[in-house]
């Protein structure tokens, strides 16, 4: 049975998430938009609850044409609504996950382009919808109360509904139960892991550990993660993640200008270099950057590779061989990729 879906992404990861996707098996891919990646699977769509690099994944449900951005189209998404068929989008959940009959749903909604109404009303417009189609279902306002989320998504004059697959998306992991300021998505981190092309069993070095983020998703690859921070708390929180995701981590304090490790003792290193509001441009993250970038390629070993996160590429001592920008925190940082 084909099955269309798509996944959303962050800004700038659409062909990591495209590249994860062709690699399993019964997916074909169709397009890769703004955010998003469009496929059909033809197999076990319980392989989509276990992609890594995706924000969420979707099963589609309709697409609308002729969006207009004044008041009058709120009540047609409501008629559009009621015409929805999610009975087959719901026969399709059951084979990922339980869903009760009737079951409780909520409505999410994003757009592109300026419109003379909001998220709330679109919200209302289209559970009212809805309702009317299955009236013996239960509207949640808080998708945290629903076991079922119709989303959709408003880009200028067109329109894509969809149901999420999973229960919660799937950038929520149950593991990081701690946090730290500027904390990377997991997502991210397994898509910058994906870019170092590390095969299970090899190492990986994560010299600005912070939360673990990086790390546990190493883990989760089959990979020996090592990493460590000067901030002993955040070693405290990675460690605490860590046995969440019922992974080990080899955690140390240390300075990253200077690593307690032999040469060519990494495979690659992926790092969340230090940035962010919180963070001061001066003489001493420039030296800090240096120092840092010197030790990682010390580590790596021959024809190893760096995987590097930053706003502040110029700080490098070096060109990257590739690099790309990416939308996370309201910022726009550069994931960076040098082979020393």
């Amino acid at each position: 049975m084909s099955t269309p879906f798509f996944a959303l992404t962050t800004r700038g990861l659409e062909p990591v998430v495209a590249a994860e996707l062709a690699a399993m098996d019964g997916v074909s891919l169709h397009e890769q938009a703004y955010r998003r990646v469009h496929a059909v699977m033809d197999g076990d769509l319980r392989l989509l609850a276990v992609i890594r690099t995706a924000d969420d994944v979707f099963l589609e449900v309709a697409a609308w044409e002729q969006i207009r951005h004044t008041r009058d189209m709120l009540p047609e998404f409501t008629d559009l609504s009621a015409a929805l068929e999610l009975q087959a989008a719901m026969d399709h959940l059951q084979t990922v996950r339980p869903l009760p009959q009737p079951v409780s749903f909520s409505v999410t909604a994003n757009f592109v382009g300026k419109r003379n109404y909001n998220y709330h009303e679109i919200k209302a417009a289209v559970s009212t919808g809805v309702l009317q189609r299955y009236p013996e279902w239960t509207y949640a306002d808080d998708d945290q109360d629903a076991r079922l989320n119709v989303r959709v998504f408003i880009e200028h004059e067109h329109a894509l509904v969809g149901v999420r697959l999973t229960e919660t998306p799937l950038h929520r992991r149950s593991y990081k139960q701690q946090s730290l300021e500027g904390s990377l998505k997991p997502p991210v981190a397994a898509a910058m892991i994906q870019l170092a092309g590390l095969r299970a069993g090899q190492t990986l070095l994560d010299p600005f550990c912070g939360s673990g983020t990086i790390l546990i998703e190493a883990a989760q690859q089959g990979l020996i993660a090592i990493g460590g921070d000067v901030n002993r708390q955040a070693l405290q929180i990675s460690q605490e993640n860590a046995v969440h995701a019922q992974k080990q981590l080899l955690l140390a304090q240390w300075q990253a200008q200077h690593l307690p490790l032999a040469d060519q003792s990494a495979a690659a290193v992926v790092s969340n270099l230090p940035w962010g509001k919180q963070v001061k441009v001066d003489d001493s993250l420039r030296t800090l950057y240096h120092c840092a970038y010197e030790e990682m390629q010390r580590v790596v070993v021959s024809g190893g590779v760096l995987v590097l996160l930053t706003t502040l590429p110029e700080l490098i001592p070096a060109a990257p061989e590739q690099s790309f920008e990416i939308s996370v925190y309201g910022q726009n940082p550069q994931v960076m990729i040098f082979r020393p």
